[in-house]
């Protein structure tokens, strides 16, 4: 199935790539390891091992081995907006060298830097999870895109746009429109989990992530889903519309934020 592709291994991790794509396959290494390293020491735990990380050069391939390689059912030919895919301990990626022909994104490296934290998160995510299938798509989204750090950026991806537009007005959406909508999943989900970190530390992120089976995330850290939503309303109005950064209105302090917190 990826015979002809040739391979990098370090540390625990192997980046497959295409002839003429080293390069992009070594920073993607050191991506890749980089996001490993902080998500252990954030988690508190052991490298999982052996995560592999396609770098595929068109839309087909990308299509073929998310299908047969990674076994999820998607839409042929994926959007090209689609980027990457995990599932278990693998990712395929879009390689930065067909982003012009294959994507609808711009290649940024450090937006495929974030794109890649962002991605192994999931792998992690599933990796601790005791029942993936039932985490909602506000948590998995909102793990991932706060964990990464992806929510701190005004970059393509957009993470930060729907907060930073209505939560000046004091326009949040209620707990249970995100946990039905796909985009208020993305838009809104980091800020739940950015939350419940500010609110209870780490460790209630790491209790969500190992030890809830049935997506019910609030019930698993001892909140009853009313006092749940109310808390979360009542911190972003206040103290969390200060560490987002909305009362700034410039985001030139964030990617410093990030740095350091790495």
């Amino acid at each position: 199935m990826h015979a002809s592709y040739m391979s990098i291994k370090e540390s625990g991790c192997e980046v497959l790539f295409k002839e003429g794509d080293e390069q992009n396959a070594r920073k993607t290494m050191e991506f890749l390891k980089n996001s490993v390293n902080f998500l252990s020491q954030y988690f508190g735990i052991t490298p999982p091992g052996n995560l592999r990380l396609f770098l595929v050069q068109d839309r087909g391939e990308f299509d073929r081995l998310v299908v047969d390689l990674l076994g999820v059912d998607i839409e042929i030919p994926s959007n090209p907006g689609r980027l990457a895919q995990p599932q278990k301990k693998d990712m395929v990626f879009i390689s930065p060298a067909a982003y012009g022909e294959h994507s609808t994104y711009e290649f940024n490296p450090e937006e495929f830097e974030r794109l890649v934290f962002h991605e192994t998160t999931h792998v992690f995510e599933e990796y601790l999870s005791p029942n993936i299938e039932l985490m909602p798509r506000w948590w998995s989204e909102g793990l991932a895109v706060y964990v990464s750090g992806h929510w701190q950026f005004r970059d393509q991806f957009k993470f930060r746009k729907a907060v930073e537009k209505n939560l000046p007005e004091g326009k949040i959406p209620d707990f249970e429109e995100i946990n039905r909508s796909i985009d208020l999943s993305y838009d809104w989900g980091w800020t739940l989990v950015m939350f419940i970190e500010k609110t209870l530390g780490k460790e209630a992120i790491r209790k969500a992530v190992m030890e809830c089976g049935d997506g019910n995330i609030p019930e698993t850290l001892g909140w009853k889903k009313d006092d749940f939503e109310r808390e979360w309303k009542e911190w972003l109005l206040g103290e969390g519309k200060e560490l987002i950064g909305i009362q700034r209105g410039k985001g030139d302090c964030f990617e410093k934020r990030i740095r350091r917190r790495r």
